[in-house]
């Protein structure tokens, strides 16, 4: 697909690496931005990273992709290796902040492509944007593009997983500082037992009661506060 990709987009060097950006957040709060990376063999994961939006950009999509792409092409982490291309989700906009940000930073040679979702929302009617305005139809099924789709899709997956675990993690972190009994040495106890405060959440009262310190009472008023 990489080569078919590379004869409709007409590129002169060869697609070595496609890095693709997704945003998500909880209502405009706890924003993410997660980077999937393929290449000719398929999923990259050890290239897969997942960025915290600063609260200043959280909510605002065009802020929080030039914030990640920000970071990501920074000089710390230049050494990296460079994508041929970068796709996000969007339009034209989107398309020349991502620019606009690459361009600040002196970087050049990597080809931009976003995808917009197609009207009531049908995977077919997607659309392939690149930057000199060519809007290119998925309902061909055309198999390069197929695939553009399909990193797309994992890399929403991606995002709005760990931005879900995050959430998550936090609501459960805060109901437990709520919770009279709790102190700080029983919420360590707890958190050095199950691991993670998403996984205290998801306890039940007998696995409570199996912690050092937590009885029946207290397992009760713990998974009472967390349900």
């Amino acid at each position: 697909e990489f080569a078919l990709l590379e004869e409709r987009l007409d590129l002169k060097h060869k697609i070595k690496l496609i890095e693709s950006y997704d945003i998500s957040h909880f209502s405009g709060k706890n924003a993410v931005a997660g980077l999937v990376s393929f290449n000719s063999q398929g999923k990259v994961k050890d290239l897969y990273r997942i960025y915290n939006i600063s609260e200043k950009n959280s909510g605002n999509d065009i802020g929080s992709m030039q914030e990640v792409i920000k970071r990501r092409f920074t000089k710390k982490n230049i050494d990296l290796i460079l994508p041929s291309i970068i796709l996000i989700d969007g339009g034209q906009v989107h398309l020349k902040a991502v620019r606009k940000v690459l361009s600040e930073l002196n970087i050049d040679g990597i080809y931009l492509l976003s995808i917009s979702k197609g009207s009531r929302r049908k995977k077919e009617l997607d659309l392939v944007h690149t930057e000199n305005g060519e809007k290119l139809n998925l309902s061909n099924q055309f198999k390069d593009l197929i695939l553009l789709q399909e990193i797309r899709d994992e890399t929403h997956r991606f995002s709005i997983t760990k931005q879900r675990n995050k959430e998550s993690k936090k609501i459960t972190k805060s109901s437990l500082d709520s919770i009279k009994y709790i102190g700080k040495k029983r919420k360590k106890i707890l958190l050095r037992f199950f691991g993670s405060f998403n996984q205290i959440g998801k306890a039940s009262q007998k696995d409570l009661m199996k912690v050092r310190g937590i009885g029946k009472t207290t397992a009760e008023i713990i998974f009472k506060n967390l349900h």
